[in-house]
């Protein structure tokens, strides 16, 4: 006989107890920057917002069904233009698969003054499959392209433990 009936237990107990605090666990890692159910249709509004600098935010967003990706980007200046609907955000995902994503509205000029510079920050929204979560999930983002206009754009480069924190938060928009 390999194991009494007590270290059977006993064995039984701590694969059970480990299985549920890896569980506990990773329910915990999410953190959303909002959340919030809706008091008449019950969906869920989530939003996961993260800084990569002054100069650049991404977000991962989620309104019952409808998936987003945002991108919100502080040119110096008081910039005049407006980055139109139909532009491109382009991601390398960690499997060196390219995901182009088009944005949803124009993109505004909101101007703000930070220390003793003027800035000009723009918002824009790309719509998300589920599927293409599920592969952001799986793979992450290991590059962001982000076009303002004309031929201009915002580039940000993940690194390792950066790609890691995208899947992270994609799980975590796509759970009920």
């Amino acid at each position: 006989m390999l194991f009494s009936n007590a270290q059977t237990n006993v064995l039984l107990l701590f694969t059970i107890l480990l299985f549920t605090s890896t569980s506990i666990t990773k329910a915990q890692k999410c953190n959303y920057t909002h959340e919030k159910v809706d008091e008449f249709s019950g969906e869920v509004e989530r939003r996961i917002l993260k800084a990569h600098n002054f100069y650049f935010k991404f977000a991962f967003y989620r309104l019952g069904d409808d998936f987003r990706l945002e991108s919100y980007v502080n040119i110096p200046g008081d910039q005049a233009f407006l980055i139109p609907e139909g532009s491109q955000l382009n991601l390398k995902l960690g499997d060196k698969s390219v995901m182009e994503l088009t944005s949803i509205k124009n993109a505004t000029p909101q101007s703000f003054v930070s220390g003793n510079q003027i800035y000009s920050g723009f918002a824009m929204t790309y719509p998300i499959t589920k599927e293409q979560l599920m592969q952001i999930e799986e793979v992450g983002i290991k590059f962001i392209r982000t076009m303002l206009k004309d031929e201009s754009y915002y580039d940000m480069d993940l690194k390792k433990k950066k790609i890691e924190k995208t899947k992270e938060y994609a799980r975590c928009i796509l759970m009920d």
